[in-house]
């Protein structure tokens, strides 16, 4: 095709080995930027009976750094157990999961004893309550200290020290399950349990973790996870042209940096289409251009989430004055603070709007679209985060925003100029 030494079959091959934007990252070498987080987990591994939270808005990716911690501390005689949460997740739910995993599909199983006969030892179960092993499904836990038990058993036949992650834990939200959660986390410090525990949440999940057993941080090691700096996405995207044995036009190289706004998953994404319409072209090509980059944009903008797509199109396009809301967002999204006080916004739609021939509203019909993009018949898009100020509800959405701007060829602003000092924008970052 248009890359040097490259067929189909090649360049798929290279495709999934240098970018992932729909599977999480499991190995260090592929991990760019989070090296000091992955180290934080490692020293906090370390401690008998420590469990780690790994906290920060969806789609930083909490689960990669998660897993690749997993992979990395787990032995390698088995693989680690990986667990997501939804809707109808319950604690007893989670661990008959957990405890099914580490047993694998054939093995022997504790079907639940009747506690007032078979009592637990210190140390365990008890010689009677062996007896009762069987074959057959996992049982629920009806109780933390039977879950404990469960677990403890299970992972000693899984491997020396199994790793456990339990991710999306956000999506629990029956009343009482964290509080249990929160028990699982204390006695697994207190009894030193032979396996380790990760969570993946956003912060408010944490908090309400925290605020179900004040003594449950002792035992938790908390890892926040911030969208990505600069350079990492330069990093990215620049090692995946490498393994194909080319460049990216610097312009579009510092587009895909900026209008990511630090999420993984748009840098993978973007660029992963980039490299598509890189191979699809007709000419053999060593330096991309920004036709390929203008391409991929729209293409990636069709492949974004459907629930980011949907929130989008119903804050703006059932509407006569669709233009007005989106120039609104993208007056939001143009500018590297997630939160922004109204004025600021305001200075920045109207420059937005002329620079781009669109429509401008004057101060009081601005102020009327913009805290209408708060409400449920808007998708709930932006939020208050204090009186005058506004940010997106979910901040992976910004990012979207960013996206379909420039899918209608709306070049909106870096995040900050500091933020790229010695990237020069004419030539390609060393």
């Amino acid at each position: 095709m248009s890359i040097a030494g490259f067929n189909r079959d090649r360049f798929v091959e290279t495709l999934q080995a240098t970018l992932s934007p729909t599977t999480p990252i499991r190995s260090p070498e592929h991990l760019r930027g989070r090296e000091k987080k992955l180290e934080d987990i490692r020293r906090a591994l370390v401690q008998a009976g420590r469990s780690v939270f790994v906290y920060g808005d969806r789609g930083v990716g909490k689960t990669s750094l998660a897993q690749t911690a997993a992979y990395e501390h787990q032995s390698a005689s088995k693989a680690p157990v990986l667990i997501g949460c939804d809707a109808s997740s319950t604690f007893a739910r989670v661990v008959q999961q957990i405890t099914t995993r580490l047993l694998g599909l054939d093995a022997t199983l504790i079907k639940q004893a009747n506690q007032q006969k078979a009592g637990l030892a210190s140390n365990g179960i008890s010689a009677e309550a062996q007896r009762s092993i069987e074959r057959g499904p996992v049982p629920l836990p009806n109780s933390v200290d039977e879950a404990t038990t469960m677990m403890s058993q299970a992972a000693k036949k899984h491997s020396a020290v199994p790793v456990i992650v339990i991710d999306e834990f956000e999506r629990i939200t029956a009343n009482g399950e964290r509080t249990l959660f929160a028990d699982l986390i204390k006695q697994t410090g207190d009894q030193s349990m032979p396996f380790k525990l990760i969570f993946c949440g956003v912060a408010s999940s944490l908090d309400e973790l925290l605020d179900a057993h004040h003594s449950c941080y002792r035992y938790l090691v908390t890892v926040e996870l911030e969208r990505l700096p600069p350079e990492p996405r330069f990093e990215i995207i620049n090692e995946a042209a490498k393994a194909f044995g080319i460049a990216i036009e610097p312009s579009s190289l510092g587009r895909i940096a900026a209008i990511s706004d630090g999420f993984p998953h748009y840098i993978h994404l973007i660029t992963e289409k980039l490299l598509w319409e890189i191979f699809s072209d007709v000419n053999l090509i060593s330096l991309s251009t920004p036709a390929h980059f203008l391409e991929a944009i729209r293409t990636a903008v069709l492949d974004i989430e459907a629930k980011l797509r949907t929130t989008y199109e119903k804050a703006t396009k059932k509407y006569v004055e669709a233009d007005q809301y989106e120039a609104v967002l993208w007056a939001l999204a143009d500018h590297h603070e997630l939160s922004r006080r109204s004025a600021d916004i305001f200075n920045g739609y109207v420059h937005l709007t002329r620079t781009y021939n669109i429509n401008t509203l004057p101060r009081d019909k601005f102020t009327q679209r913009i805290n209408a993009l708060k409400r449920p018949t808007h998708g709930s898009i932006l939020k208050g985060s204090r009186q005058g100020w506004y940010e997106f509800s979910e901040p992976v959405m910004r990012g979207y925003v960013r996206l379909q701007a420039e899918a209608q060829n709306v070049t909106l602003g870096a995040d900050h100029p500091a933020e790229y000092r010695g990237y020069n924008r004419l030539q390609t970052p060393n």
